[in-house]
């Protein structure tokens, strides 16, 4: 694998932006930037875990990083929760 193969985490979601998992999807299949959400949850701790360790990683290629950085934060940006 090179380096470009690799991939790297760009963000750790927790508990409040589990609503934006679908929008986030969805942002990033139109930018054509490829992701993996790696959850955290834990089954034999009935993820009790989630509030320190949070719910899942956000990962993506080397190669996208940036601009995959750039289009979370607009969209976590623009769905504060005041």
């Amino acid at each position: 694998m090179n380096k470009m193969e690799e991939t790297v985490k760009i963000y750790t979601l927790d508990k409040d932006d589990e609503v934006l998992l679908p929008l986030i999807k969805e942002a990033f299949k139109r930018e054509n930037i490829p992701l993996q959400i790696r959850s955290k949850y834990d089954t034999a701790y009935d993820g009790i875990f989630i509030g320190q360790k949070g719910l899942a990683d956000i990962n993506v290629f080397n190669k996208d990083e940036q601009r995959a950085i750039d289009l979370l934060t607009e969209i976590l940006d623009s769905n504060k929760l005041e």
